[in-house]
């Protein structure tokens, strides 16, 4: 079983069994955003984009990742929402699990009111290298992110 290994802004690597779910952020398609090298991001992000909204991930380290869903008005970003409809904080496990059980905007159960994100959890820090985009990820990808 790969897992995947990643050095974040903390400067901690990790190492996170989490290949089952990672595996299906690769069969929804989602994209994955790197910041820094493949070998040793500085941070890692993942999201998808509805017509309304986008669902995004943020893993920071081992004990701490941040997934939300964030309205998409004309032509804003994702990262440092000044709004989102939805807002989750814990480790990277469960908040994989979490983003992923989120209904699909317009279904039952699905968030609709806009909060005030929580800071800096929501945000991706300013001094990051230049990001990688790959996207999606594809459902045939072999071996870790």
């Amino acid at each position: 079983m790969a897992t995947l290994t990643v050095k974040l802004v903390s400067g901690e690597g990790f190492s996170l069994g989490l290949d089952g779910l990672l595996t299906e952020l690769r069969r929804r398609q989602w994209t994955l955003i790197r910041w820094g090298p493949q070998d040793a991001p500085a941070l890692l992000a993942a999201m998808f984009k509805w017509e309304t909204c986008a669902d995004v991930l943020i893993l920071r380290n081992e004990n701490h990742a941040t997934a939300y869903r964030v309205p998409i008005t004309g032509d804003s970003g994702v990262f440092n929402p000044q709004a989102v409809s939805y807002q989750y904080h814990h480790s990277p496990l469960w908040t994989l699990r979490a983003i992923l059980a989120l209904p699909a905007p317009g279904n039952p159960g699905a968030p609709g009111m806009s909060e005030r994100p929580k800071y800096p959890e929501c945000a991706i820090p300013n001094d990051l290298p230049r990001p990688v985009m790959i996207r999606p990820l594809s459902p045939y990808a072999c071996g870790g992110l």
